[in-house]
């Protein structure tokens, strides 16, 4: 009986690290992150899933009208299907970086599985002018496996601290700007694949992170916010 106790208490305590630890580890990074925004007084515009074919230019033609920079953190298929489009993020002075190559969920995949996901889309980023390296996971989930690759990979972990929940339940965007005001910035997660099957049928997700954008580089304007790259905010 005393055997089996000491069993569980051991499987408990691996899967507090196993989940756990990265856990702890992302929220001291988003904590960080809100004391640097507040410090600089920054908004940071950061989109994930792309490049889409429609959303992304349209996009790269709002942001470069308002002269704006952000950060994408592009899926390497998506990538290697629109290679011309990571072009032009990069060219236009974009910060391009890595969300995998086929957005597997960590807490969701065998570990080797996921470490030759991140790998592959390290890879696609890089040789599209990229920094693979710079790195968002997907669904913001690791494992102590991750960040035991992430370790061996060089990865730097780019996180978020407001999320405007535009794929799935897409907040208000007065919400989404109350917050950031509230919080003095913040790193803003949106995401610029062109269709999700669980956003809310109107207006569609493109017309959605468009109307957010400008709005939120408005806002910006009008409460002295500086919008910049989260590579810039990280130095």
């Amino acid at each position: 009986m005393m055997q089996a106790g000491y069993i569980l208490a051991g499987l408990v305590l691996v899967l507090m690290a196993w989940f756990a630890l990265p856990f702890l580890k992302r929220k001291v990074e988003e904590r960080r992150l809100e004391k640097l925004c507040h410090a600089r007084k920054a908004i940071v515009l950061t989109y994930d899933d792309g490049p889409g074919e429609e959303l992304t230019a349209r996009l790269l033609d709002l942001l470069g009208a308002r002269q704006v920079k952000a950060t994408f953190f592009a899926l390497g298929g998506n990538v290697r299907l629109r290679p011309a489009l990571a072009a032009r993020i990069v060219a236009e002075g974009h910060d391009l970086g890595s969300h995998t190559h086929n957005h597997s969920n960590a807490w969701k995949t065998l570990p080797w599985t996921a470490a030759i996901d991140v790998d592959n889309g390290v890879k696609a980023i890089n040789q599209a002018g990229g920094r693979g390296t710079f790195f968002r996971a997907p669904f913001g989930k690791l494992t102590l496996a991750s960040l035991v690759h992430g370790a061996l990979a060089g990865l730097d972990y780019a996180w978020w601290t407001i999320d405007s929940r535009d794929s799935w339940a897409r907040r208000d965007i007065a919400d989404v700007e109350r917050e950031i005001t509230a919080k003095g910035g913040g790193v803003l997660l949106m995401h610029d694949f062109d269709h999700y099957a669980k956003a809310p049928a109107q207006p569609s997700h493109a017309e959605h992170v468009l109307d957010l954008t400008r709005r939120i580089i408005d806002l910006a304007q009008q409460r002295g916010f500086k919008i910049m790259p989260l590579s810039v905010l990280l130095k």
